[in-house]
């Protein structure tokens, strides 16, 4: 899922990729490694330890909503943070667009 699509509506787990910006033990800022740099979304997540910056994890967790001067804020308490460095982004943005079109055909 993408940052920018997370909301606090949702009840299950989310899985998101991103790249940590900023980290301290305990917490971390993602950025969402599918969209445009210029344009990516960030979040707040809380982790157990600390991630390393400019790494890039998959991390999968609950979303809440945080209540903060001048309003509310999306965050994500993590059970899963994986480190994913080694996964080849593009191929795997290439197998969704292929999942797509596969079930756009199957559909009609």
């Amino acid at each position: 899922m993408r940052i920018r699509d997370l909301s606090a509506k949702i009840t299950e787990p989310v899985r998101i990729m991103g790249i940590v910006v900023d980290s301290s033990p305990g917490s971390a800022v993602i950025q969402d490694i599918f969209d445009d740099v210029k344009k990516a979304k960030k979040i707040q997540v809380s982790v157990e330890g600390t991630l390393e910056i400019k790494h890039k994890y998959m991390l999968i967790g609950e979303v809440t909503e945080k209540k903060i001067e001048g309003g509310k804020e999306l965050r994500l308490n993590a059970t899963i943070a994986h480190n994913i460095d080694t996964f080849d982004i593009a191929l795997y943005k290439e197998a969704l667009e292929m999942e797509e079109q596969v079930t756009r055909s199957m559909i009609g």
